[in-house]
């Protein structure tokens, strides 16, 4: 008996495999969530440069993660970082289904 089926059949054997990049999520401390947030606001919600976004930001107290001024390069960077981030996280996992083989049962092989 196969399955608890005694009628002649089909079994079907097959791998599925989920492939995401959002598997792993990178860490961020609540004050690079802060920072990456500012300066995504600016940019995509104000039109802000980087050097303009970099100005504004030092005359409001941040500074960079480790500590140093921020500079147009340094806001880019948390800029690029960031969407590419955000594109990892939402983008959609794509199931492949592989080695699939179908083997015909028949009540004889089932006993």
């Amino acid at each position: 008996m196969l399955g608890g089926y005694t009628s002649t059949g089909f079994l079907v054997r097959y791998t599925v495999i989920v492939k995401s990049r959002g598997l792993v999520v990178g860490f961020y401390t609540p004050y690079q969530t802060e920072l990456s947030n500012r300066v995504v606001e600016l940019r995509d919600g104000l039109g802000l440069t980087f050097k303009g976004i970099a100005e504004l930001l030092i005359s409001e107290g941040y500074r960079s993660p480790r500590g140093f001024d921020l500079g147009p390069e340094s806001v880019f960077s948390i800029y690029k970082k960031r969407k590419i981030r955000d594109n990892r996280l939402t983008s959609r996992s794509r199931p492949e289904i592989s080695e699939v083989t179908i083997e015909y049962v028949s009540t004889d092989t089932c006993s």
